[in-house]
């Protein structure tokens, strides 16, 4: 590999004697160095050259030697000082792993379309690396360079240690998993969800030949799913598969009960031995006690927290195996617990879900209790199924439990079509009942 002071030796000396002109003109100097360093980068050597991290730092030092020595301390002392800023800059703003990561989290739906690799995730945590690399290496203003930055990047990611490589494929898996935030998929589902389900379906009969129906639902607030379903354009004279038959209608709806009680229903806990395991202590009256959470990490904190309730809820029960149905406690808290059980104004997740912060209103509001020498958590009901036959709830019939769902035809007014044929959607109750139409999921 050729040096480069030699490849570029004639642009060089054409510009050494501008530059001692310039003495005690730092602007000047710079805006020679910037001209030097384009003008190097215009000519692409014929064979592969070495180029210095830095090559504007390298020109530089190439022109100090042709300095006298007092220039050349003065020029040195003004370098030092810029490089002691440059370094007390860097140390503020140094950051850890998760910070770097969080700074760098995608937040468009958009962005997660495509899988993330460690490729392109270290673009995104360490840009502002990646673009110096770029900017020592062409003129990044000249648009006739931009064919340039594939190749250039390519030799970043490989001067890229293994370390920070590592990190990157770690927020790739983190990312991937996740998913989009959210607050990001009402937005992105309404103009792109009928569409990208078609494509795929057209694709796959297209491409393979099968006949397709696609059931899609998702959250459309606490305890309701919106689902539509999608089919293969039947053949010409022929009905959609979900239209063509009694039967068919059945299965649909039969299909959908199904799905909705499947999303509707509390995950149920994880077993694994990658569960951090935790005890309770209880009162003599078989309440759960104050457990020591202080300097505990977070998985812990919130087992310890998810204990709690599950002793609470086998104490009310009288089962020990009696598991606290953790769907219907969050969307009606206060219909299954005493209301001082939890803090005013304290969301009810899943235990995973809680941060430090949620579990730190927890610690504090059942440690009052405890002082007060009350029980920190007591329900006041169960779920329908964990009733005892000795014991007499409010048994209310649910909605549209003894009474079987008809077929409502995607024809008639009261249902609204999404797009071509085969395409319906309405919006389900957590009984399952079919309650309203709702609008296509369509801008």
């Amino acid at each position: 590999m050729a040096d480069w002071k030699e490849v570029y030796s004639e642009i060089l000396s054409s510009y050494v004697g501008r530059y001692k002109e310039a003495r005690g003109n730092s602007q000047l100097r710079d805006e020679i160095l910037a001209e030097v360093k384009s003008e190097i980068l215009k000519h692409e050597p014929e064979d592969s050259v070495g180029f210095p991290p830095h090559l504007r730092v390298a020109i530089w030092r190439v022109f100090l030697s042709h300095l006298d020595l007092e220039d050349q301390d003065d020029e040195i002392a003004i370098i030092q000082h810029i490089l002691a800023v440059t370094r007390k800059s860097w140390a503020e703003s140094c950051e850890g792993e998760d910070a770097r990561e969080e700074k760098a989290d995608p937040t468009k739906a958009g962005d997660y379309k495509k899988a993330f690799m460690a490729f392109t995730v270290v673009q995104r945590i360490f840009k502002e690396e990646m673009d110096a690399y770029d900017r020592e290496r062409r003129d990044t203003k000249d648009p006739k360079t931009i064919g340039q930055r594939n190749r250039i990047i390519q030799q970043w990611w490989e001067s890229v240690s293994d370390e920070r490589k590592a990190e990157a494929g770690r927020a790739a898996e983190k990312w991937n998993k996740l998913g989009a935030p959210k607050e990001t998929h009402d937005l992105y589902r309404r103009k792109n969800l009928p569409n990208m389900a078609r494509d795929l379906i057209e694709t796959m009969h297209r491409t393979m030949g099968p006949y397709v129906v696609m059931f899609v639902a998702h959250e459309a607030g606490e305890g309701q799913v919106k689902m539509v379903v999608f089919e293969t354009a039947p053949a010409d004279g022929k009905k959609p598969f979900t239209q063509s038959s009694e039967s068919s209608k059945d299965w649909v709806l039969n299909g959908e009960n199904s799905l909705t009680d499947y999303l509707l229903t509390a995950p149920v806990e994880d077993d694994s031995a990658e569960k951090h395991e935790v005890e309770i202590s209880l009162d003599e009256d078989g309440n759960p006690e104050m457990p020591t959470w202080a300097g505990q990490k977070l998985k812990v904190q919130q087992n310890l927290a998810r204990a709690v309730f599950q002793a609470a809820y086998a104490k009310f029960m009288k089962k020990p195996k009696a598991r606290v149905p953790w769907g219907l406690l969050i969307e009606s808290p206060m219909e299954y617990l005493d209301s001082q059980s939890i803090p005013e104004g304290f969301t009810m997740k899943d235990p995973s879900k809680w941060t430090k912060a949620d579990l730190q209103l927890l610690w504090d509001h059942w440690q009052t209790l405890e002082a007060e020498e009350k029980v920190i958590v007591s329900f006041i009901s169960c779920k329908k199924e964990d009733v005892p036959l000795s014991r007499q709830f409010d048994r209310r019939p649910v909605a549209g439990s003894s009474k079987k769902r008809e077929w409502m035809d995607p024809e008639d007014d009261s249902e609204e079509e999404v797009g071509e044929e085969g395409v319906h959607s309405r919006q389900m109750m957590k009984s399952g009942e079919v309650v309203n139409s709702f609008r296509p999921i369509v801008d």
